[in-house]
């Protein structure tokens, strides 16, 4: 019985008490609140309830997305959102992405006037107006970018400080000359 409460109950943005907090749900402890600390005042949840934001902040699943501009913040679709200043996937910042010029192609991979990506990663090639997706999986995984560095040193130009994770996924993509597995060039 408990269970099917479980099921039926969703996570989103709840008032508790008067203030912002997030609300959660799983089979081990039931429900979660998370307490926000935001301007109550000028808190809003936006039309994708996992979204919402304040007059200094934008939040995704009550967890901040850091120096995400609440005035000039737009959510994208499919986890992706953007600013005037970045182009995030869920928290994380796709490194040196266009907000002007960016578009989602499909999971893992995007583009801006400059560049194809895969998750937050740019793919090395000069052919980003031929390019074909093969396949994708949908699939996701995150790892600090301190992480990926060690075991990536070709990408240390990447700050840590500015990007703080990596959002890697999978699929094929194909050029007039060259393929990618996920991020890595193999021909």
């Amino acid at each position: 019985m408990t269970l099917l409460t479980l099921i039926g109950c969703s996570s989103g943005y709840e008032k508790t008490d008067g203030k912002w907090t997030y609300v959660s749900y799983d089979e081990a402890a039931g429900k979660r609140i998370k307490e926000l600390q935001v301007d109550n005042e000028s808190f809003v949840v936006l039309e994708n309830k996992t979204y919402a934001k304040d007059r200094n902040n934008v939040y995704l699943k009550g967890g901040q997305i850091k120096n995400a501009d609440p005035k000039t913040f737009e959510i994208i679709d499919h986890g992706y959102s953007k600013d005037k200043n970045y182009v995030y996937i869920d928290y994380y910042k796709i490194y040196k992405a266009d907000p002007v010029t960016f578009e989602l192609v499909k999971f893992p991979y995007s583009k801006d006037k400059n560049t194809i990506y895969c998750g937050t990663l740019p793919l090395e090639t000069d052919d980003i107006d031929n390019f074909e997706i093969i396949s994708t999986t949908g699939m996701k995984s995150i790892i600090l970018t301190e992480h990926f560095i060690e075991r990536n040193p070709e990408y240390s130009e990447i700050d840590p400080e500015v990007y703080h994770g990596i959002v890697l996924g999978n699929g094929e993509l194909k050029t007039r000359n060259e393929t990618f597995t996920g991020h890595k060039k193999i021909k």
